[in-house]
Parts: structure tokens; C-alpha cells; sequence
């Protein structure tokens, strides 16, 4: 078996590879990085290497081309190992490929693995399981373990090993590991198999205790049965007197009850005719409201009617007088009007006869004007003259006025600079002082937000405080929640036990009964035989604590069943001898038996009030009236009694003997019939049929309880998990508080840092503004000093100003003379053309004055026109007005009248309606004092039903309780002569119970009672289900004692397993041992001619014992000679030594145990030139037998191989195979 060839798809760095392995020495050889050792990834992957470690990979999927720059990811890793030179395929013989590969002579296994986690196993392209592929390799020795790669990490781990380590190498090399581990694994369920039977011991201590207690529990609760029994006799004669006591006193409340309802009626007739006849006078009184209402609207509406008729005649008479004055002032108006007339025409005469008069004196103003116009221009030239002197004077003055100006004007900057030096002095100090206020400002919020800093943090604390409390709350709801659920599981578990008991009980009572065993075909069942109705047990009723007496009483018939008539029993009994059933009974549902009374029964009345007799099984069983003759039948002349002793008793005083004479049968099961036979003594532990069908009833009722209480543990559970998930919400909202109020401190200390970072600009700011006011009073003396000369220069300048100024005012006054002149003549010639001007003013205003009065004239003769028109149409409306005002006055009238009217209507019905309150108020007096006396008939009447409840209520009581816990007929408690029988109880075919009870002393009962409990209080707490717990309880101990000894045959069983694997673990090692020692002294001479080494065992010193496992084997110690040294320890060797010691061993491991092939992985990087030679040659040497794979750098290990590969990275993160065979380089 060798190797064939090994392809690679997407492996690490090899995208895509395939490499053919000749016979012998392959070499695989390249750069560090390029990705030889990938090589040996790819072949101990495909073989089924599970350890990312052993891959160099942190995960599985890293083994996957992860890409480069150049080329992108691939989706999977695939690897094709293909063996060849196979005699024989050995395959687990469960798995499907034995028949597949059996005829193979070369295997190719394949092993994928996709980015997703997918992976799978191929051999021969057929999916198979990892533990095919180990299978197929297991006797080859091939595989991930063993000697199929030796790497520089496995000689590192020998140089460095302990003398146990060198022990298990040894050990691996013989195959001894396998029985370590089954040794492990015996040990493990050795040490399980001890403590279970040390905990069943100590269950057996304990049920053993508990069986002991038990049995005491068990004769007491018998007791306690016998004087329960007693006490619920006379229990249920006392509550029968208290029950006929009760129906008593119920009657004569009802009868009581029943007179006050009569009264109650009639109160209440009187009560509903006084109310009828208030609704009537209340009715009469709001219609009486209505006719009010409307009469008070007709007097409103018509009050109003006659007020706007007064407002319309006040109105009329107004305009009336509006008119008439309207029409005097127009006539003194028209009167005014025809004066102004006649006084403009003659104004318009006077106007014509001025105008001509001042068209003449016009004429003489122009000449005048003339004269004065010659005289001023002789005056405008010398004035020409003299202004040409004044301007040459003006010009030097106003070089001067200039040079004096621009003084000026630089006194005045240096002012205003002075001035602005000044303000911005003051400005500065502005500044300063605001700045100083900002900084007080800023002081006091920074401590204002230290402070507010100071609560964040508070409350930040408060709030982890409380989100620890809810922290805790909710932990403690977690671990109620935990309480819950384990309440919840363990009452399943009683659920689930008393499904399981039930079930079981269910399956025996329905075989018993006939129904054929569960899970066997529908036609082993008498109920499928046509005529067979239910089973007799299923009929049956029987009341508590009687079931043993029923069974005693029917025997086999219990098992019995009701058919229609005896064909059907005859049909039936043949299905039971085909189905080899065995026996049963048959009851037709209508037997021919004949019901006798109790009369035919001479012994009953004698024997009925005796003690013990509980009564006759006829009286005591109900069923169904069609088959009564079926129940008198099977229960005729039974008597039930309590004791065999009573039942002797009896016996011994009633004359009657058999067949008439009646049956004793005790609640116990014992039998006593008239001839004096007694049947009697132990039954099956497990009870009867009946016995049984109760237990099914009792094993439901717990079941349904268990289901309630489960149901309520989960309703319990989904609270608290409401309240964890309420506990969580506000731990939420706190959290989320607790971050908003961090958020908020954290805000707070950065305002805080910006108002120390402001308080540090103020401060900046202050001593800058200190700086400015400084160079700011240097400015303003500068400024001072210059001001003073610029005033100097100014006052010469002043001085020649002056002078000229003095020339120029000589000038002046010649002009002013020459002005002087020219003003006078201009004064006349202005004042003449004044006088001029006046004239022709005065001209056209009278021109316009005439013209005013013309126009006035046309105006005053228009208005004149139009009042005498208006003068006339206001005597027309003057007469209109007093018209309407005389009509609107007879409406006034008319209104006052119909208003007189209304208002003595009104006052009738007003008088009406205070007489129907009077007789209201009159009947609401009667109808109180009814009301009061229905009202104390009721609250009597509700005093007597709620004493009648009461008594319901105890009656109620007793009978639930006779019923309910002592199963006692109420029928035959009732005192009357005949009780009245319902439908129903008619129906079922009961008869009236007859009057003649005897008296009950219930002071004696009472007394006896007393006795009794004072009896069962000193028995102490029973259990009453002692006697079936503790046969339940020795049944589980003789289980456990049975599982006790199986224990103890399991542990000498795994003793012996331990000792068998020692013994042969020992042998294995002795022989592996040996033929180790002689082989590694071969190899070792072959690296040190001349030398020698051996193994030995040393014993592990006492310290180094490992507590409680008593003494470890020998370990292995090396010990060497090398040519020409003293025989010593490995570890007092040279590295090159120590590698070949370790070379040595591990082929001499090889040799013991070879592998078709093996890989080399750089083992030889330690040593020398000489040391290679050694190892190149006992590689040759081995390369015979075996196939080697050699990763090396190692030229001399190169020369030996018989084909080389190398490995490169032509692209960068990705490795490229060449083969060098013959001396020919090919790609691969």
C-alpha cells in the first residue's frame, strides 16, 4: 500500500495542485512561507484530522483559499487522497460501502468543506461518514495518529518529555491506548456503580425506617377506622333529630311569613291608589303650569304691542314737530334771502364806477418809472468799479482766512482726538467695570453649577441605589419563579404517577369486568355478543365503605352481566368457551323473582332499631325502577351490620332460620346466614372488583385535583413573570433615568469647564483693557502738547487777518455808499412800482368782487326757488304725521284693553292651581304615613326571611351533610303522617314513609359522641392510608434489596474487566518493550557506530504519586553511550546528539509499527553536515519497506530523494508546485 497522488482545490494557499507520488524518497522542498508544510495540512485533513490546532488553523474554515489581492475567495476546500497497491478492504461491516469497495485494488478518498460549515466525506466519489474512512485506514496503521507524520515538534516533545511521557509513547507504539481508555471507562462506571449502591443502601436504611413506622401507623389507623364508624352512626342520629327540629320551625316561619305578605298587600293597594291620585292632582297642577305659561305669554306679547303703538304716537308727534319747525326757519330763511338780493345789485354799481378811476391813475405810474430807470444805471457802474478793488482785497484775505481755517480745523481735530482719548478712557474703564461684573456673574454660576454637580452626582447615587433594589426584587422574583416551577414539576410528577396508576387500574378493573385486556382486538369483549347490555359491577352503586360487604354477597356474580333474556346468556356463554374466556354469570334485566314487603319479613321490624344494624341491602342500594327485580334478587334478605359481632348477636335472639331467615353481612366481608354458616378472614391485598372500581373514582377525583393545583402553579408562574417583566420595565425606565441624569452631570461639569475657561478670557480681557487705558493717557498728554502750538501759529495768523480785513473795510464803505444810492433810487422805483401794483391789484379785485356779487345774485334767486317748493311739501307731511299719530294712539288704546283682560284670566288659573297643591300636599301626608307602615311591614317581613334562610341555610347543611358525607335518605327523617314524594322520587317507584319515629335521647348521643372523640383526639394524628403505604412500602424495599444485589454483581463483574485489562496491558508492554529495546539499539548504532543506548524503567519517586490512585507504572528513562564517551543520560547530550537519540527512537518506534507511508516534516533541521549523512542514510535504508515524504532544506537530504518538488509563489499568496524527475523541470 502506497500513495498514489494527493490534488488540492481552494486549500490554504494552494488554489489548485496535484502532486504523483513515486516509489521511495519524495522530497518536497522551497522557500520558508511558500507552503510545504501546507502539503502535510492537506494529506492529515483528507485522513481525518479533527484538531484546528494540529492544522495551524484557528477554525476550520481558515483552511479555505481566503484569496489575495489579485484573486477573490473560493466557497469551498476539497482535497483527493488516492491510495493504490490494496490486497484487501476491511469496512465496518454495518456500513454500506462493504459491498461497494470489496473489489477495489486503489482507493480515492475525498474530504470538502464549504465556507458555510458543510462538510463531507467521499471514497471512490461515494459519500460516506468519517467513521468509514478511520475504519478503512484501521489496520493499515495509516491515519491522523500513529507514525504517518513525524514533525520537528514530535523530536522536541521526546528531547523534552518525562520518563511517564516516554512511558505512553511506548504505549501508543503497542496499542495499549485503546485498553487504557476501556480501563477509563471501567474505572468511570466502576466509581458510578459504587456510589449508586451507596446511595441505595442508604434508601434501603431509610425505607426500612419508614416500614417500621408504618406498621405502627397501621394498627392505629385501624382503630381509629372502628371508632370513626361508631362516631358517624351516632352523628347521623343526632343530625336527624336537628333535621326534623329544623323542617318544624320552617313551616311556622313560612306561615308568619305568609301573614305578613297579606298585610304587606293591602298597604301596598292603598299605598298605589294614594300615589294615583297625587299623579292626578300633580298632573292637574302642571297643566294649570302650562295655561300660567301661556297666559303670561299672551299678556307679554300684548303689552308689547301696545308699547311699540306708544312708541310709534311718540314718534309721529316728534316729526310733527320736526316739520313744522323745519317749515319756520325756511320761511325767515326766504325772508333773508330776498334782502341779500336786493343789497348786491346796488354793491354791483359801486363796483363799476370804481374800476374806471383806476384805469387813469395807472397811465400816470408808467412815466414816473422811466426817470428812475436812467438814474440807476449811471449808479451800476461806479459800483463795478469799486467791487474789482474789493475782490483783490477778499483774495488776500481769504489766503489767509484759509491758512487760519486749516489752524483752526487741526486745533479742532486735536480736540476731538483729545476728546475721543477721553471717551475711550472712560469707555475702557466702562468695559472694565462690566467685565468685572461678568466675572462676578460667572464666579457665582460656576458655583451654582458645582452645587448643581454636587445633586447630579446624588442623585445619580439614589438611582443606582434604587436599580439595586429592583435588581433584588427581581431576583427574588427569579428565585420564587424557580419555586414555582419546581412546585409545578413535582406535582406533574404526582400527576403523572397517578395518570400512570390510574391507567393501570382502569386496564385490571376493565379485564376484570369483561371488557378484554387493553390493546387486544374488539372481539375478545362479552360487550360485543348481541343481547349482553352493562356489566353488573358497573350497575352497582354501593355506598362507601360496603364494598367488601357486596363482594362477599355476590362472589362470582360481581363479574356478572345483564342480558335481555337467556338466549342472549346463552349466545354469550358459547362466545366464552370459543374465546377460552373461562366462566361468567348472566342476569336477564327483568328476572322472574317476585318483590316481597317487609311484612312477608316477620323478623325486619324486630331486628331494624337494633345496635349495629345498619339496614336491609334492598333499602340501602338504589337503582334504576326497571330493575329492581334484578336488585331484590341478588340482595334478598341481606341485612347489613357493622360487626361479625353484632351480626352473632343478632343471629342469636332473631327466631327465624333458613331459607326465610335473614343474612348478616359486615362491613368487613364476613357472612352470617340463618342456618348460622359464617364465611369469613383475609381477602387479596389488593382488594375486590368493586374495591378496585372505587379506587379508579378516588384516583380520578386526586387527578383532577392535581390537575387544578398544576394549573394554578402555572397561573402563579405567568404572575410572576408578569411581575419580573414589571420589575424589569422599571429597571429599564431607571437605567434609562440613571443615563439621563449621568447625561445631565456630565453636561453640568462641561458648563462648569466652559465657565472656567470664560472666568480665564475675562480675566484676559481685564488686563488687556489695563493695557489700552495706559497707552491711552500717554496719547492724550501727546495730543495736549500739540494743541498749544497749533494755538500760537493761529493767534499770528489772526493778527495780518486783521490788517487786511481793515483795507478791505475801507473799499467797503465806498461801496456801501455807491449801495447806499443805488438803494434809495431803488426804494422809488420799488415804491412807485408798489403804488403801481396796488392800482392794477386793486382793479382786478373789484373786477372779482363784481363778478362775486353777479354769481351770488343767480345763487340767491335759485334758493329762493327751492324753499318755497320745500315750505309747501312740508305742510303735506305735517298733516301725514298727525294722521298716523292719532291712528297709532287708538292701537294704544285697544292693547291696554286686551291686557286688562288677559290678566284676570291669569289670576283665575293662579287660584286654581293653589287649590290643587293644598290637596296635594294633603295626600302626601296620607301617603307618608302609609308609606311608613308598608315600610315596617316589609323590615318585619325581611326579619322573617332572613330568619327563614338562616334556617334554610342550616337545614341545608344537615341535609348536604346526611347526603353528602353519610349517604342517609331524607325521606324516612320526615315527622308528618305521609310525606309528600316528588315526580321524580313517584317515578322511581318509592313509597310514602310513615309517621311513628322513636324518640331520640340527644343528651345520652351527645355524651356518647364526646366519649368517642375524646377517644380519637388521644389516638393522635392517623394516617389513614397507612395500611396501603405500607404495602406499597414493602413491596419497594424487597425491590430495592433485589437491585442491591444486582449492584453488587456489577461491581465484581467491572473488578474483574479491570484486572483482565491490566494483566493484558502488561503483557502488551512487556513484549513491545523489549522488542523496542532491541530495535532502537540497531538504529542507535547506525547514527553513532561505535556507540550503544538502551531503555529503562524507572520506578516515579513517593512524592510524585498521585493521591488516591495508587502507584503509577515505571517510567522510561534513555540512557546512551556515544563512540568513545561514558555511558549517561540523554539529557547530557549535545543538541545534535539529543535529535538523533530521538531520531533513533522514533524509527525504531516505526520499524516496531510501520505505516505504508510516512512524512518527514523538517525533523532533520537540527543537525549537521555529518549528522545528515548519518540520517540521510538510515532513511535510505527504511525508504525499502516504506514510502517517505521528506519536507527539508537539506541539500544532502535533496540528493537522496528519487523525486523532488518544489513549492513557490510565482503570485503572491499563492503556492504553485514543480516536480524535478530525471533532470526534467514540469509544471505540476
Amino acid at each position: 500500500m502506497y500513495l498514489k497522488s494527493v490534488e488540492m482545490v481552494g486549500f490554504k494557499s494552494f488554489t489548485e495542485a496535484r502532486i504523483e507520488f513515486p516509489d521511495g524518497v519524495t522530497a518536497i522542498v522551497g522557500p520558508n512561507g511558500s507552503g510545504k508544510s501546507n502539503v502535510v495540512d492537506a494529506i492529515l485533513w483528507v485522513l481525518g484530522e479533527q484538531s484546528t490546532k494540529a492544522l495551524r488553523s484557528e477554525k476550520m474554515e481558515d483552511v479555505i483559499f481566503n484569496g489575495t489581492e489579485m484573486r477573490k475567495p473560493l466557497g469551498l476546500a476539497e482535497v483527493s487522497l488516492v491510495i493504490s497497491g490494496l490486497d484487501r478492504i476491511n469496512m465496518d461491516p454495518l456500513s454500506d460501502l462493504s459491498s461497494q469497495l470489496s473489489e477495489y485494488q486503489e482507493l480515492m478518498i475525498t474530504r470538502r468543506l464549504y465556507r458555510n460549515g458543510d462538510s463531507e466525506y467521499l471514497i471512490n466519489k461515494t459519500a460516506c461518514r468519517l467513521k468509514d474512512v478511520r475504519s478503512l485506514l484501521l489496520d493499515t496503521r495509516a491515519g491522523t495518529k500513529g507514525h504517518t507524520v513525524i514533525a520537528q515538534g514530535q523530536i522536541d516533545q521526546i528531547l523534552n518529555a518525562s520518563p511517564q511521557d516516554r512511558r505512553e509513547l511506548i504505549e501508543e507504539t503497542a496499542g495499549i491506548i485503546r485498553y487504557k481508555k476501556q480501563k477509563a471507562e471501567a474505572l468511570r462506571k466502576l466509581d458510578a456503580t459504587q456510589q449508586n449502591l451507596l446511595r441505595l443502601r442508604d434508601i434501603i436504611a431509610e425505607v426500612k425506617k419508614q416500614l417500621n413506622s408504618l406498621e405502627r401507623q397501621a394498627r392505629q389507623a385501624r382503630s381509629y377506622q372502628t371508632l370513626h364508624q361508631e362516631a358517624k352512626l351516632l352523628e347521623i342520629q343526632l343530625l336527624t333529630n336537628e333535621y326534623r327540629v329544623l323542617r318544624t320551625t320552617l313551616k311556622e316561619v313560612e306561615s308568619e311569613l305568609q301573614t305578613l305578605g297579606d298585610h304587606e298587600s293591602e298597604r301596598s293597594a292603598e299605598l298605589a291608589r294614594l300615589n294615583t291620585e297625587l299623579e292626578r292632582i300633580k298632573l292637574s297642577v302642571a297643566l294649570a303650569n302650562e295655561a300660567i305659561g301661556l297666559r303670561r305669554e299672551e299678556l307679554s306679547k300684548v303689552e308689547q304691542q301696545q308699547a311699540r303703538a306708544l312708541t310709534a304716537a311718540e314718534v309721529e308727534r316728534n316729526r310733527g314737530e320736526l316739520y313744522a319747525q323745519q317749515q319756520s326757519q325756511e320761511g325767515q330763511e326766504l325772508e333773508r334771502l330776498t334782502q341779500e338780493q336786493m343789497q348786491g345789485a346796488a354793491e354791483a354799481a359801486t363796483l363799476e364806477t370804481t374800476l374806471a378811476a383806476l384805469e387813469l391813475e395807472c397811465a400816470e405810474r408808467e412815466q414816473v418809472f422811466a426817470t428812475l430807470d436812467r438814474e440807476m444805471k449811471e449808479l451800476v457802474q461806479q459800483r463795478t468799479a469799486a467791487l474789482a478793488e474789493e475782490e483783490r482785497g477778499r483774495l488776500d484775505m481769504l489766503n489767509l482766512a484759509v491758512l487760519v481755517a486749516n489752524t483752526e480745523q487741526t486745533l479742532v481735530q486735536l480736540a476731538a482726538r483729545i476728546q475721543e482719548a477721553a471717551d475711550r478712557e472712560g469707555r475702557l474703564a466702562r468695559e472694565r467695570e462690566d467685565f468685572r461684573l461678568q466675572h462676578v456673574t460667572a464666579t457665582d454660576k460656576r458655583q451654582a453649577l458645582q452645587q448643581a454637580c454636587h445633586d447630579a452626582e446624588q442623585l445619580v447615587a439614589d438611582l443606582r441605589r434604587q436599580r439595586q433594589g429592583l435588581e433584588e426584587g427581581s431576583e427574588r422574583v427569579s428565585a420564587e419563579l424557580v419555586e414555582v416551577d419546581q412546585l409545578v414539576f413535582r406535582q406533574s410528577e404526582e400527576l403523572a404517577a397517578v395518570d400512570s396508576h390510574l391507567k393501570a387500574l382502569q386496564g385490571v378493573l376493565q379485564e376484570d369486568m369483561g371488557y378484554g385486556r387493553r390493546g387486544d382486538e374488539e372481539s375478545t369483549a362479552l360487550k360485543t355478543c348481541a343481547g349482553v347490555r352493562d356489566a353488573i359491577a358497573e350497575w352497582l352503586v354501593v355506598p362507601p365503605g360496603w364494598d367488601r360487604a357486596m363482594e362477599a354477597i355476590l362472589g362470582e356474580r360481581v363479574r356478572g352481566w345483564f342480558v335481555d333474556n337467556p338466549a342472549a346468556a346463552c349466545e354469550a356463554i358459547e362466545f366464552l368457551k370459543r374465546k377460552d374466556l373461562g366462566r361468567g354469570t348472566f342476569i336477564p334485566q327483568q328476572p322472574r323473582w317476585t318483590t316481597r314487603d317487609t311484612v312477608s319479613y316477620q323478623w325486619w321490624p324486630a331486628m331494624e332499631a337494633q345496635p349495629g344494624v345498619v339496614g336491609r341491602a334492598v333499602d340501602l342500594i338504589q337503582v334504576e325502577g326497571q330493575r329492581e327485580a334484578a336488585r331484590d334478587y341478588l340482595f334478598d334478605r341481606i341485612v347489613l351490620v357493622d360487626t361479625l359481632k353484632d351480626a352473632t348477636g343478632l343471629w342469636e335472639l332473631q327466631p327465624c332460620s333458613a331459607p326465610d331467615g335473614p343474612i348478616f353481612v359486615t362491613r368487613a366481608g364476613e357472612v352470617l346466614d340463618a342456618a348460622g354458616v359464617i364465611t369469613g378472614g383475609q381477602t387479596g391485598a389488593t382488594g375486590g372488583l368493586l374495591q378496585r372500581r372505587r379506587e379508579v373514582f378516588h384516583l380520578e377525583a386526586q387527578r383532577v385535583s392535581l390537575m387544578g393545583c398544576v394549573e394554578e402553579g402555572k397561573q402563579r408562574r405567568e404572575r410572576l413573570l408578569v411581575q419580573g417583566q414589571e420589575l424589569r420595565e422599571q429597571s429599564r425606565q431607571l437605567v434609562e433615568s440613571l443615563r439621563d441624569a449621568e447625561m445631565r452631570g456630565l453636561s453640568l461639569q462641561k458648563d462648569e469647564a466652559g465657565l472656567q475657561h470664560v472666568l480665564g478670557d475675562l480675566n484676559q480681557r481685564i488686563d488687556t483693557l489695563m493695557s489700552d487705558a495706559q497707552r491711552g493717557s500717554a496719547e492724550a498728554q501727546r495730543l495736549n502738547h500739540e494743541t498749544r502750538s497749533g494755538e500760537a501759529q493761529l493767534a499770528q495768523w489772526l493778527g495780518e487777518k486783521a490788517g487786511q480785513e481793515a483795507g478791505l473795510s475801507r473799499v467797503r464803505e465806498r461801496m456801501g455808499q455807491i449801495d447806499h444810492d443805488m438803494q434809495g433810487l431803488q426804494q422809488l422805483f420799488t415804491e412807485a412800482q408798489l403804488v403801481a401794483q396796488g392800482i392794477r391789484t386793486t382793479r382786478e379785485h373789484r373786477h372779482h368782487d363784481l363778478l362775486r356779487i353777479q354769481q351770488q345774485q343767480q345763487d340767491v334767486i335759485a334758493r329762493i326757488e327751492t324753499l318755497t317748493r320745500h315750505v309747501e311739501g312740508l305742510t303735506g307731511s305735517i298733516d301725514q304725521s298727525r294722521v298716523e299719530r292719532e291712528r297709532q294712539e287708538a292701537h294704544c288704546r285697544e292693547f291696554g284693553e286686551s291686557a286688562a283682560q288677559v290678566k284676570a284670566r291669569l289670576v283665575e288659573v293662579q287660584e286654581q292651581q293653589a287649590q290643587d297643591m293644598a290637596a296635594a300636599h294633603q295626600l302626601d301626608a296620607g301617603l307618608e304615613d302609609v308609606r311608613r307602615a308598608v315600610s315596617s311591614l316589609r323590615e318585619s317581613r325581611m326579619a322573617v326571611e332572613v330568619k327563614k334562610a338562616e334556617i334554610r341555610m342550616q337545614l341545608g347543611t344537615v341535609e348536604s351533610t346526611l347526603l353528602g358525607t353519610y349517604q342517609v335518605d331524607l325521606a324516612t327523617l320526615l315527622d308528618s303522617p305521609v310525606v309528600e314524594m316528588t315526580p321524580e322520587q313517584l317515578a322511581s317507584g318509592e313509597e310514602p314513609i310513615p309517621e311513628g319515629h322513636p324518640a331520640v335521647n340527644e343528651v345520652a348521643l351527645r355524651e356518647q359522641l364526646q366519649k368517642i372523640r375524646e377517644k380519637l383526639d388521644r389516638l393522635g394524628p392517623i394516617n389513614l392510608a397507612a395500611i396501603h403505604e405500607h404495602q406499597e412500602l414493602d413491596e419497594r424495599y424487597r425491590f430495592l434489596t433485589t437491585q442491591e444485589q444486582d449492584l453488587s454483581r456489577s461491581i465484581g463483574s467491572l473488578k474483574e474487566i479491570i484486572q483482565r485489562i491490566n494483566r493484558t496491558t502488561k503483557d502488551m508492554f512487556a513484549g513491545t518493550f523489549a522488542e523496542l529495546q532491541q530495535k532502537f539499539s540497531e538504529v542507535f548504532v547506525k547514527f553513532f557506530p561505535g556507540g550503544r543506548a538502551e531503555l529503562q524503567l524507572v520506578e516515579v519517586p513517593a512524592d510524585e504519586t498521585a493521591e488516591g490512585r495508587g502507584p503509577q507504572e515505571p517510567g522510561v528513562d534513555i540512557v546512551v553511550q556515544p563512540p568513545g564517551k561514558r555511558l549517561k543520560s540523554m539529557t547530557m547530550l549535545s543538541g545534535g546528539e539529543k535529535t538523533l537519540t530521538a531520531m533513533a527512537l522514533l524509527f525504531a518506534s516505526f520499524l516496531i509499527r510501520p505505516t505504508p507511508f510516512c512524512i518527514l516534516d523538517e525533523i532533520d533541521a537540527p543537525l549537521d553536515e555529518e549528522n545528515i549523512g548519518r540520517f540521510t542514510g538510515v532513511l535510505r535504508e527504511l525508504s525499502e519497506g516504506a514510502q517517505f515524504m521528506v519536507i527539508t532544506h537539506s541539500k544532502q537530504t535533496m540528493a537522496i530523494a528519487d523525486s523532488l518538488f518544489g513549492v513557490t509563489m510565482e503570485e503572491p499568496g499563492i503556492s504553485k508546485m514543480v516536480s524535478v524527475r530525471l533532470g526534467n523541470l514540469q509544471p505540476v
